[in-house]
């Protein structure tokens, strides 16, 4: 292949890379264009020998998830249902494409432009939160706000507020460092500030408690790692101005007290059993499946042979269930199980921890990439770790804008090891 060749096929890939950076606070469709346009153009460059394949943390436990999912289709009633969910996994290739797409572009400039795009959709959802307003979607889907005490989910462009606070989690995660890092000049810093700043607040106002515990998590793991207790006391002071912000607003202007805004009600109910019920009713289905199917589950797409286990939680409790099978349990790994047995599970958690005990230990090394790059790693770290303890109370890797970014971010942590392992080589000790 010539030269000119190969630079235009690198052009496009770095316009497809672009556009999925665009797309990542807003439009799913926009992330599978971008993505189908990675898969082509990198399998092109395979097949002209411009590009290699090399090895990383993750590849093994993707390759038992898919075992286990195999395993479980198998034994399951019905087996051409459970493998037409094969479909969903076509995305699991993206942090290899990420990868191979960043390893000679700077990861700064697509940073830049997500915080930028994410900060224009996070003031849209604080507009939200206080007035019910979308231009983007008809009446229908305008009633899916479930309005509360006087305001209203915040859901950005998606149609769900844990959508949207699954990706401003992860956002405000791998932003929030960068603001302090002085590797970055000033412009770039306050750029990254602002973007933390409002993708905080996207994250208080979609009402997500699973949410809340994740970015608490987040920022649990920046302050461990790398942030002073000085930077931490700066967050928690944006937290509370803004929670601050949105309760003197309502008691002001609503007349009503403490314990009935909006924020209050939704941490009380939290701690209440009763305001949890369908949750904690689908848990325990989950985990009677867990234990008549230990091994294999029930199989991929496996919602009528649910049903059953729903019926008998129903008859116990008395009540009935808000969300049917098709809707997931709320809680990734029991979901995992179920779907793709004991070998699924670990191959999801090993997926993950393999790559997050990797980053851990490029951070806690010596410097061998520069402070910017080490600082996207705790971002990427905190986000990942955060997101991961959301999903105790939610199916967020399920979700396919929370999945694109989490796997853009797996991506671009792979990138930044391939870099430390290249310097480490060519600099030995």
């Amino acid at each position: 292949m010539t030269s000119s060749t190969s630079n235009r096929a690198e052009q496009i890939r770095g316009f497809f890379l672009a556009i999925l950076f665009i797309s990542i606070p807003f439009s799913i469709a926009g992330g599978d264009f971008a993505i189908t346009g990675l898969y082509l153009v990198t399998l092109y460059l395979f097949i002209k020998k411009q590009e290699h394949w090399q090895k990383t943390p993750i590849l093994t436990g993707i390759l038992v998830l898919l075992a286990g999912a195999i395993i479980s289709s198998l034994f399951s009633e019905d087996l051409l249902n459970s493998f037409s969910y094969f479909k969903s996994f076509w995305r699991f290739g993206l942090p290899f494409l990420v990868l191979f797409a960043l390893r000679d572009r700077p990861i700064k400039r697509y940073l830049l432009i997500l915080a930028v795009i994410s900060s224009l959709i996070a003031i849209y959802a604080i507009v939200q939160f206080f007035t019910g307003l979308d231009v983007l979607r008809g009446a229908d889907l305008q009633k899916q706000y479930r309005p509360l005490l006087g305001v209203w989910f915040a859901v950005g462009a998606f149609s769900h507020h844990l959508t949207y606070g699954g990706v401003s989690l992860l956002v405000f995660a791998v932003l929030t460092p960068l603001g302090f890092d002085r590797d970055y000049s000033p412009l770039e810093r306050l750029i990254f500030a602002v973007g933390s700043f409002l993708n905080l607040a996207a994250v208080v106002f979609c009402m997500g408690r699973s949410i809340w515990v994740g970015a608490a998590v987040a920022i649990g793991i920046m302050i461990l790692f790398q942030l002073t207790l000085k930077r931490f006391l700066y967050l928690l002071i944006l937290a509370i101005l803004i929670i601050s912000g949105l309760t003197v607003y309502q008691i002001r202007y609503g007349k009503i007290p403490l314990a009935k805004t909006a924020l209050g009600y939704r941490l009380q109910s939290a701690m209440i059993a009763t305001l949890n019920k369908d949750r904690l009713m689908m848990w325990q289905a989950g985990i009677n499946i867990i234990k008549d199917h230990p091994f294999v589950g029930l199989g991929p797409n496996a919602n009528q042979p649910m049903l059953p286990y729903y019926k008998e939680i129903e008859k116990q409790e008395k009540a009935k269930f808000q969300h049917q099978p098709g809707t997931g349990v709320h809680n990734i790994y029991i979901q995992n199980w179920i779907n793709f047995g004991l070998v699924g599970l670990a191959g999801y958690l090993l997926w993950w921890l393999a790559l997050l005990y990797k980053i851990a230990l490029e951070i806690k090394k010596p410097s061998i990439l520069g402070s910017g790059d080490k600082t996207i790693l705790l971002g990427i770290l905190a986000g990942l770790i955060g997101s991961m303890f959301a999903g105790f109370f939610e199916n967020n890797f399920r979700d396919g804008e929370v999945q694109i970014t989490i796997l853009v971010l797996m991506g671009i942590g792979l990138s930044l090891l391939d870099r430390a392992e290249t310097a480490s080589q060519n600099n030995p000790t």
